[in-house]
Formats: structure tokens, C-alpha cells, sequence
């Protein structure tokens, strides 16, 4: 399984779909999720460039307004597609993966800003989780950091990360570490960085 997540705030402008089509292309990818796309109507041309050709499957959750969106693709020669729910904070793709027994769960989140919406999703999450069979794969922007370390520059909100770490921990998900860099966003004056993009996989995963 060869993931890729992006942030991609935005996916209008041509330069931002040439980079992740090269991204794809040079770790040759088979699933690609996207977050913050603001796509606001179904535009499978730029879809395609994302991509770089008409060999994928894919799912959407369009934006509301400026902000959101959610983009799953893959290559359907890997994975193949039995459901799909979407959501304004998350799509899930259930699937299997061609010379692998188990059933997928691939989720794209993109977390909400308020704790009341945040603690929402993860109790949604966790009910998914709980009530269906299978190994779960959670990737994208969670919006959210699990300790103080993960902020820089920014308040530190110990209720929402207690929250985030009792729904990774209820739900038996392993965090998988960065393998290169501590903070994954950061301001364009670069005075303040977190870890808030992130990829959880259940136990039965490794």
C-alpha cells in the first residue's frame, strides 16, 4: 500500500495539481487523499490532472463555501472499491487490496476547528470503528495535536488533545511516527508550526 496525504488548500491553481501528479508519479502511489480541495462541483478533468491519467477510482466530499473538501482517489488495479461514505470531515473507502484477505477501511479526515465539532467526530469515528470489521487506516489533517510539543508559537488546548488521545487509544489505533520533521504546517511568517496532519492504523494493520 504506497499512501499519499495532502493539505492541499486549494485545488484550482494548475502548478498544485502538477505537484502532486509528480508526487504520485515518483512514489508511484495508489492512494491518494486530499484535504481542503475547496473543489465546490464535481471536475473530473481536474481530478485527472491530480492523478495524471484516467486510470483511477475515486470518491468526493465537495466544499461548502471557501473552505473544505475532501478527495479520495486510487488506482482501482490495487484497490478495489466495495463502499464508500462521505462526509463534510471524512470519506471512508471500503475495499480490499489485490493479494491481501482483509477488508479496508481507508479514511480521509479533515478535522473541524471547534472542540465541540472535533469531539463529534471522533465519537463518530470510534462507533464506525467499533461496529465494523476489518483493519482501518486514518489519514489527512486532524486539526489537532496530541501533547504540547506538537505546538509551536500557538496555544496548546490540553482538553481537545486529552480528547484525540483517548479516541486513539479507545479505538486501538497506532500513531505512525514523522520520519523527517516535526511539524507538518507551518505559518507563512513561520512563527507558528504543529503536527496536525497524521496517519492511524488499527493493530491488525502491521
Amino acid at each position: 500500500m504506497k499512501l499519499l496525504s495532502i493539505n492541499l488548500w486549494g485545488s484550482k491553481k494548475r502548478i498544485k495539481r502538477v505537484w502532486v501528479k509528480e508526487m504520485c508519479y515518483a512514489k508511484n502511489i495508489q492512494f491518494l487523499g486530499i484535504q481542503e480541495s475547496k473543489m465546490s462541483k464535481l471536475e473530473l478533468v481536474s481530478l485527472k490532472s491530480l492523478w495524471g491519467n484516467y486510470t483511477f477510482d475515486y470518491a468526493v466530499s465537495l466544499s461548502r463555501g471557501f473552505s473544505g473538501g475532501i478527495i479520495s482517489m486510487w488506482d482501482p488495479i490495487f484497490f478495489v472499491k466495495e463502499r464508500i461514505w462521505c462526509d463534510d470531515n471524512f470519506i471512508i473507502v471500503k475495499g480490499k487490496w489485490v493479494n491481501l484477505t482483509s477488508t479496508f477501511f481507508m479514511i480521509n479526515i479533515y478535522g473541524p476547528q471547534t472542540l465541540t465539532a472535533k469531539a463529534n467526530l471522533w465519537e463518530r469515528l470510534s462507533n464506525f470503528i467499533r461496529g465494523n470489521e476489518g483493519v482501518f487506516v486514518l489519514f489527512g489533517d486532524m486539526n489537532e495535536v496530541r501533547n504540547e510539543d506538537e505546538r509551536f508559537g500557538s496555544s496548546f488546548n490540553v482538553v481537545e488533545a486529552n480528547t484525540f488521545n483517548s479516541f486513539i487509544v479507545d479505538t486501538g489505533l497506532l500513531d505512525i511516527p514523522l520520519s523527517d520533521r516535526r511539524f507538518t504546517w507551518m505559518n507563512k511568517a513561520g512563527s507558528k508550526m504543529s503536527r496536525i496532519d497524521r496517519v492511524l492504523v488499527s493493530h491488525n494493520a502491521l
